[in-house]
């Protein structure tokens, strides 16, 4: 069937009751968002007939969790909020259903960039869980980006690289800085050797000593016949 926009002037932009702008996505001619180094697009059909919708897309303030070990993805870079507005409506939407996916391209983190093929768009669900969505390709236009694809909003978006997530290498600790005197430490041979050698000569010495202190005494003996004879 044909899309079909609703009566009247249709706006080209809303904003919710915090200030925010979104873009009009309508029927007919779908929409694009652009901002924070994400792009939100639609094709004609995705909005439903006969209504018109606001979609914003921002950094998120849930912070990207750190590669667990182990795991069968890694996540780097920002997560992305996508939330939609309708043109009566104050708030964000807490539950909107496209009757065709948006395209969602994100930018690539420089950590994922040397592995290009492994890299897609995950969706993050309320209990903190990853799903991948459909890869609807990657582009290169200025800036490298990876595109999936978003059937509902409000959703939150961000870059994953699949492949196992390997543990971190333990750091060494660092080597004591000793000052190098230039000397070499003696082998446990060489040491042996000297103590062997200190020995014998220590046991020379003393038999030499006892040597002497004898022939002292045979010649004070000599010297004094009476101590002789008794």
């Amino acid at each position: 069937p044909v899309p079909v926009n609703p009566a009247g002037v249709i706006p080209t932009e809303l904003t919710d009751s915090a200030g925010t702008t979104y873009t009009v996505f309508t029927p007919v001619g779908g929409g694009t968002f652009t901002g924070g180094g994400s792009t939100v697009s639609a094709a004609a059909g995705a909005v439903p007939d006969s209504t018109v919708i606001g979609i914003n897309a921002s950094v998120s303030d849930v912070p990207v969790p750190a590669p667990v070990p182990g795991a069968s993805m890694s996540v780097a870079g920002n997560f992305y909020d996508i939330n939609a507005i309708q043109q009566s409506g104050q708030a964000p939407l807490t539950a909107y259903s496209l009757d065709d996916a948006l395209t969602v391209c994100l930018p690539f983190p420089d950590e994922f960039r040397a592995d290009l093929s492994n890299v897609v768009v995950v969706q993050r669900q309320s209990d903190g869980n990853l799903s991948l969505l459909t890869t609807k390709g990657r582009s290169n236009a200025g800036t490298l980006t990876v595109c999936g694809a978003v059937s509902t909003l409000p959703a939150t978006v961000g870059v994953a690289k699949l492949g196992l997530v390997q543990p971190v290498p333990a750091t060494p600790a660092p080597e004591e800085d000793t000052p190098d005197t230039g000397a070499t430490a003696p082998s446990y041979t060489l040491t042996l050797l000297m103590l062997l050698t200190g020995l014998v000569i220590l046991t020379t010495m003393h038999r030499i000593s006892l040597l002497v202190r004898a022939q002292e005494h045979r010649s004070a003996l000599r010297q004094r016949p009476d101590l002789t004879r008794r």
